[in-house]
């Protein structure tokens, strides 16, 4: 979730850095006169074009609702809640005065038209920005306070009644009592009372949602065998059933003829809960998903799957957080074209905020695309050594082998060098064994060799290259070099096959009768007396060439008992008798 997060601080942080840049920026400059409708040119064909929407087409109030400045009400409410302020402004203008078209200004630039303005609120035709003349924003707020205090007057002369109401809100409140009109806290309790109603109604309608979608899903798991999760399954299905709530919900406000800034307010907060809930669902099936191309992923040969399933799923999830981040942007009232169209401090933010986010995700491809590693493998990065437990969206996971769990940025493993120890085909195994100093030649000889025929026959080691020789003098034992390589696909099954070897091999030593040699060191003494060096004879020298001549006869003679084919027994050499040490030619 880290990546998650550190989009979603950089998305915030140019949220931000907008609203400052946005606040810097200067007013649009006006659209052209010759771009503006001309049924909205003015004051006067402002209220023109509205008056003449009710006679033309009572059922359909576009062209009055086209009148109004809606930009503060939801896009997808302005249709049906745009009729309805056109409908109760209608009523308004109906039983404040007499409109005289003549009297209201024909100017396409001026000032403001005030129509009504009292404590309850105002109504006022007023330029915008785009050079079209409208009702203002705050007389489509004031619209519901300003029925309400005229609406126990007559119509005034002159002007033709609506014979019908337009919307379901207002035919609602028409044949509702006296007694629930009263007003309660902002709303009238008809108002309270179908409130209540929409949310018990919602409920229940997103309860029989989950219970027969959860009966649908059970029953399909249990008539055929899938890789879905069951329980994961069912937890992704359960917050569709609170959609299904909130969708009656927001159908239910619709028809209640709530106050506009009680309306916008209600069904914002609405569209947020829906689009987290929404974003709820979505990763939930993400999840699903995820555990559906796992499993596959294990029944390939590739290892590489298992990497780029985790992978695409948090970048799924992520997708999912920004749009879900945009909606509610848009539903708090933010601008996304003004978005997008200043990333000056806004893309330096975000360009500040997310080059780490960005780096390690590149790197990740990198480790996709180039394949240095793959999970399970044995790896060596730098000082960290251990398992590859996890590729991530930023970062690799390698797990210890004192069990600890290093993260590593994805960006760092390309510059790095990675040791993949665990993609080697063959393992090398390199030991040496101690022999006491007393074996025979013979056994030597015998002893390498059955190590030799152990490596042949030995299922897993490398036929075609291996050592196995008398190799060295050591300092308390005869060291024989065991040089072999097992074919092995991971590091367990080489310990186990490595076990296997050398058990056989000590099994082998011990038939042989071969003793192996352990750290002694034998100390011989012997007293003499002592003598100055100037002292000693000239006997010295002799012996000593006495003994080099004896030497190379027993060399010759085991060198031809050698070609002959015959093992030479090992040398020895008498010792000369204590006058020849140099006694002084006593």
């Amino acid at each position: 979730m880290r990546e998650v997060r550190s989009l979603l601080v950089a998305c915030c942080i140019m949220l931000l850095s907008t609203g400052v840049t946005a606040a810097q920026d200067p007013a649009p400059e006006p659209t052209p006169a010759s771009l503006v409708p001309t049924e909205h040119g003015s004051a006067r064909d402002t209220m023109a074009s509205f008056l003449e929407a009710f006679y033309k087409d009572p059922a359909d109030l576009k062209a009055a609702a086209a009148c109004l400045d809606l930009s503060r009400i939801s896009k997808e409410a302005r249709e049906v809640k745009g009729r309805e302020v056109a409908a109760e402004l209608k009523e308004i203008l109906d039983r404040t005065a007499y409109v005289r078209l003549d009297e209201i200004p024909d100017e396409p630039v001026g000032d403001p038209y005030v129509f009504l303005r009292v404590p309850e609120g105002e109504v006022v035709i007023a330029p915008m920005a785009t050079g079209e003349w409208l009702f203002t924003a705050e007389s489509v707020f004031s619209v519901d306070r300003l029925r309400k205090s005229v609406e126990d007057r007559a119509v005034v002369a002159g002007v033709k009644e609506l014979d019908r109401a337009v919307s379901t809100g207002a035919w609602l409140r028409s044949v509702m009592p006296t007694s629930l009109r009263i007003e309660v806290f902002v709303l009238e309790l008809w108002q309270w009372l179908g409130m209540l109603l929409t949310i018990f109604l919602g409920t229940v309608a997103g309860r029989a949602f989950v219970a027969l979608t959860t009966a649908l899903v059970r029953g399909y798991l249990r008539r055929r065998e899938t890789e879905i999760d069951r329980d994961a399954a069912l937890r992704a299905v359960r917050p569709l059933g609170m959609l299904v709530m909130l969708m009656v919900w927001g159908l239910g406000i619709l028809w209640l003829g709530l106050p506009v800034g009680v309306f916008n307010l209600y069904y914002r907060a609405l569209k947020v809960v829906a689009v987290v809930v929404a974003g709820v669902s979505a990763y939930r099936f993400i999840d699903v998903l995820s555990d559906v191309l796992g499993r596959r992923a294990e029944r390939t040969d590739s290892e590489y799957d298992n990497m780029l399933v985790p992978l695409v799923c948090r970048s799924l999830k992520v997708f999912v957080a920004a749009i879900a981040l945009l909606i509610v942007a848009q539903a708090l009232g933010t601008d996304l074209t003004a978005l997008v169209a200043s990333l000056g401090i806004g893309g330096l933010a975000l360009a500040l905020a997310a080059q780490d986010t960005v780096s390690n995700f590149f790197g990740s491809l990198m480790i996709i695309l180039d394949r240095p590693f793959k999970v399970g493998d044995w790896v060596v990065v730098g000082d960290v050594e251990g398992t590859v437990e996890e590729v991530g969206f930023r970062s690799t996971r390698i797990r210890t082998f004192y069990n600890s769990l290093i993260t590593l940025p994805n960006s760092n493993l390309i510059k790095a060098s990675v040791d993949n120890l665990g993609d080697r085909r063959f393992r090398r195994w390199s030991t040496r064994l101690g022999l006491a100093y007393n074996t025979p030649p013979e056994k030597i000889d015998a002893f390498c060799e059955g190590i030799r025929e152990l490596v042949r026959r030995h299922p897993y080691t490398r036929k075609d290259y291996f050592h196995i020789y008398f190799n060295e003098f050591g300092a308390d034992s005869l060291e024989i070099m065991v040089y072999v390589f097992f074919e092995t696909p991971d590091w367990a099954t080489e310990l186990r096959e490595r076990h296997r070897l050398g058990v056989d091999i000590i099994r082998f030593g011990a038939d042989l009768g071969i003793e192996f040699a352990f750290p002694t060191q034998t100390l011989y003494m012997r007293r003499e007396e002592w003598e100055a060096p100037e002292s000693a004879g000239e006997g010295y020298p002799e012996a000593s060439l006495r003994l080099e001549v004896e030497a190379r006869k027993r060399v010759d003679a085991m060198l031809k008992r050698t070609v002959a084919g015959t093992v030479p027994p090992p040398v020895e050499f008498e010792h000369p008798p204590e006058q020849d040490g140099g006694d002084g030619g006593e």
